[in-house]
């Protein structure tokens, strides 16, 4: 397994950590349909929340920042709604941006609801 690759699964792993401190429960990792993909799906108080993640190696660049497409989200929450039955609760999309600065510290920023950000 080359570095980039242990990097994003470390990463991977630490964000899930983060959100299961902070009382988020997952349900998904790394769910699918067609060509759109998310990271996690998990529950917070009662939400519904898909988990964008990015990652980035401290380039002196800062946090990673990636376009939400905002119909690729809307895709992915009907059909994942469509496949289970889960039903009457709110949906949002959360992105979890992870700038890994030394061997074992990182800087995470968490944006609940992203897309309420976007233009």
């Amino acid at each position: 397994m080359n570095a980039t690759n242990t990097t994003t699964s470390r990463a991977h792993e630490a964000i899930r950590r983060y959100l299961e401190l902070k009382d988020f429960e997952v349900v998904e990792d790394g769910w699918a349909h067609g060509q759109d993909s998310i990271d996690f799906i998990a529950r917070d108080s009662g939400d519904l929340v898909f988990v964008a993640t990015s990652t980035a190696a401290n380039a002196g660049e800062g946090f990673p920042e990636e376009p939400f497409d905002r119909k690729a989200f809307e895709r992915l929450a009907a059909a994942y709604l469509a496949e289970t039955d889960v039903a009457g609760c709110n949906v949002r999309l959360d992105a979890v941006s992870l700038l890994v600065v030394g061997e074992s510290r990182a800087l995470l920023k968490h944006y609940v609801n992203a897309l309420s950000e976007v233009g």
